[in-house]
């Protein structure tokens, strides 16, 4: 699989590049936390609710509880008279019994009196003293939140494969789920190559530039659940990647960024190959042509370019997936997706896919979306002006103007 100074005579099609890792990405595995501390982790196991929700029979609007018979035929002109006999707070369990006839005033959120079967509204009333006037008529369960009604005890709650939102959160801790097991963090090593990078606020030399990517990949690593570990700058010297790698085969998985194209010093490739298993080196897609996967005593291991562009959006096609793998999660389709149509035209060449970067716009219409940029791996203003990208598939040509296409948007990650 030797490319270096001749270029690559074949590139791995995007679809099979994300079979080959799959069959060799390996699910992590699980621990079990404090459910106030499972914000953001993904469930190993589907969670059941352990009790009813709401635990009881709860007014859902301030006002008199009664039986609804009481209120058949009321209007303002013709109100139905009851008994005001008792008042109900929120957090204290009624010991008053409501007969034909009889009010109580409750709280919202109040457990329902015993034989009440409706709370009419405030503003539906008239009280005078203990008399209470009844303008409106209500049927029965009008404004009562009966027990079970959100959740029932032993109903499934959230599936296996779920990263937990602040609401699920909030679910566990009502069904009575203090204990949630989830999948363990993929610990991923981070390095880049390169003995021309310098650190972010260093002072440049004319042939210098600032490392910027493993900054940005660890946030990426960190919000697609995994914890990033910072390996730093390995020279560009076969004998030290290879030394880099075999030292941190002990993480879930490992990016390198840099050094894997086709130079005289782009070496990561050959060091997997050396230490391990170069599963494909270059891709059908652009940008990211160059990126590699492969394997070093069962760790995963990714060489992705160094220009920016092209680092993040590899990431974005080949890494993110496999993150998924790891926890679990789907894969297929990660990008909340949204039918816009092109503003101008997108050209490709057959057998490449193109990630294209695009902003959306909205309109009376529905959403159009305008092309950014199709070429320009180094230029990372691409990343932070897009809302999204689009791909076009290998065997298309590209896109004419006015096409309804696909955006995948960058900062809506499918759940």
């Amino acid at each position: 699989m030797e490319v270096r100074d001749r270029g690559f005579s074949k590139y791995t099609r995007l679809d099979r590049a994300l079979e080959l890792i799959s069959s060799e990405v390996k699910e992590i595995g699980s621990e079990t936390v404090p459910f106030h501390e499972s914000g953001g982790r993904v469930l190993a196991k589907k969670c059941k609710s352990k009790s009813d929700v709401p635990p009881f029979d709860r007014a859902a609007m301030d006002g008199y509880a009664i039986q609804a018979e009481d209120s058949f035929g009321a209007d303002e002109t013709n109100p139905k008279e009851v008994q005001v006999i008792d008042s109900i707070e929120i957090g204290v369990s009624p010991d008053v019994q409501i007969s034909e006839g009889d009010a109580a005033k409750i709280a919202t959120g109040a457990p329902m009196p015993e034989g009440a079967d409706a709370v009419i509204m405030l503003e539906e009333t008239q009280r005078e003293n203990s008399k209470l006037k009844i303008l409106a008529p209500v049927s029965p369960g009008k404004n009562v939140s009966s027990k079970g009604e959100d959740v029932r005890a032993g109903q499934k709650i959230l599936e296996a494969g779920r990263r937990l939102h602040p609401w699920d959160v909030g679910m566990l801790a009502s069904t009575g789920n203090t204990k949630v097991q989830v999948r363990k963090r993929p610990v991923v090593g981070v390095a880049v190559t390169g003995d021309e990078l310098k650190k972010p606020g260093e002072s440049l030399d004319s042939a210098q530039i600032t490392e910027a990517n493993s900054h940005a990949l660890e946030v990426a690593i960190n919000r697609e659940g995994g914890t990033s570990a910072r390996i730093g700058k390995i020279p560009d010297d076969i004998e030290a990647i290879e030394e880099a790698l075999k030292e941190n085969t002990h993480r879930d998985m490992l990016i390198f960024t840099g050094g894997t194209s086709v130079g005289a010093r782009d070496l990561v490739p050959d060091a997997i190959s050396n230490s391990g298993r170069l599963v494909f080196h270059g891709v059908s897609i652009r940008p990211g042509g160059p990126s590699a996967f492969g394997t070093v005593k069962g760790t995963p291991i990714f060489s992705l370019p160094g220009f920016p562009t092209a680092a993040h959006i590899s990431f974005e096609m080949l890494v993110r997936p496999a993150l998924r793998m790891m926890q679990g999660r789907p894969w297929n389709k990660i990008r909340t997706e949204l039918n816009a149509e092109l503003e101008r035209k997108i050209s490709s060449k057959l057998g490449r896919s193109d990630v294209v970067r695009v902003k959306v716009k909205s309109s009376e219409k529905g959403y159009r979306t305008e092309p950014i940029r199709v070429t320009g791996s180094s230029i990372l203003s691409t990343m932070t002006e897009a809302d999204g990208i689009v791909v076009v598939p290998e065997d298309k040509e590209g896109f004419s103007e006015g096409k309804v296409v696909k955006v995948g948007l960058l900062n809506r990650p499918v759940c």
